[in-house]
């Protein structure tokens, strides 16, 4: 039976890889939800939970705000549809990564971090890696800023098990939410200019 650890790490690779993969911001956004579940059960291994649940809130309130942009802003039924060939790449993609993970793991546990269980080792630098490989393979702002999120998710996990900060807590939980409120922007912004030339031909 796997234990919960085992199951949040689990969680954080299928989320990640869903985000690399595909470019639909309702699975997306709710892979990333599922991944800041998943990070909160992993920070609770090495902080208080009344400390670790103010990262699930504060991603949840991320995820939340540009979930309701794009229901406004973007056209559900107008995805655009992308090549078998980019699924794929992508896909392999992330399975380089997830292997690459496993490889390096074990030395990083052994020559940076000797305290930190492997399990939130491999699970930050997971995120880390497939947040890095977004933003190399997408131009998009609402992935660029999901793949920023990953990104600090990732860190403020293997910063978690190396101490107990509260005030940089607070200073995460502003990046944060700045993060979220950028990319709400540039949504908003990025939708505005592909409806203007349309709007200029109707008159």
């Amino acid at each position: 039976m796997l234990n919960l650890s085992t199951l949040a790490f689990i969680l954080i690779v299928v989320s990640a890889m869903i985000i690399l993969i595909f470019r639909d911001w309702r699975i997306n956004a709710a892979s990333l939800a599922v991944q800041y579940l998943a990070v909160f059960v992993l920070v609770t291994l090495s902080w208080p939970i009344g400390l670790s649940i103010v990262k699930l809130i504060v991603g949840w309130m991320a995820t939340a705000a540009l979930a309701l942009t794009c229901i406004r802003q973007l056209d559900a039924e107008n995805t655009p549809s992308e090549p078998t060939a980019s699924l794929v790449f992508r896909g392999l993609a992330g399975l380089f990564i997830i292997m690459v993970v496993f490889v390096l793991a074990p030395t990083l546990q052994e020559s940076m971090f000797p305290r930190v269980d492997l399990i939130i080792i491999q699970s930050g630098v997971m995120l880390l890696g497939m947040a890095l490989m977004q933003l190399g393979t997408s131009a998009d702002p609402y992935l660029n800023i999901i793949s920023l999120l990953s990104l600090l998710a990732g860190f403020e996990l293997i910063h978690a098990a190396l101490e107990l900060s509260t005030l940089l807590t607070g200073l995460l939980v502003i990046v944060n939410l700045g993060l979220a409120l950028v990319g709400v922007y540039f949504i908003t912004k990025t939708n505005d200019k592909e409806r203007q030339p349309g709007e200029g031909e109707a008159q």
